[in-house]
């Protein structure tokens, strides 16, 4: 009897054993799958930060060529503004000298 007993509890220490080597071998792949983890996480965040970076250079880009329009269409309409105020004024002006001339003879036949 004292032979079989032996043999349980040889039993029971190899399996003992190759638990706590299963455990060792989990807690290193564990450990392995976190140091993975971590460089995947930096890996996904320069990527995004590289590609933020260059959505907002594009977007600044853009942002740029639309307010130079911008600043042209302002221009040319301010031109244009000029222009016809200019125009109504030297109107203005010939019509005020027209009916001044008309006055001036009017108070001469008088």
């Amino acid at each position: 009897m004292k032979k079989n007993t032996l043999n349980i509890y040889e039993v029971l220490e190899s399996l003992n054993n190759k638990i706590n080597a299963n455990t060792t071998q989990l807690e290193n792949n564990t450990e392995q799958l976190k140091l993975q983890l971590d460089e995947v996480k930096v890996y996904l965040l320069e990527n995004i930060e590289k590609k933020a970076k260059a959505s907002l250079d594009f977007l600044a880009s853009e942002f740029k060529k639309e307010a130079h329009e911008n600043r042209k269409n302002i221009s040319s309409k301010q031109e244009r503004l000029v222009t016809e105020e200019f125009k109504k004024l030297k109107s203005d002006i010939s019509k005020d000298l027209e009916d001044l001339a008309n006055r001036v003879m009017n108070s001469r036949i008088i």
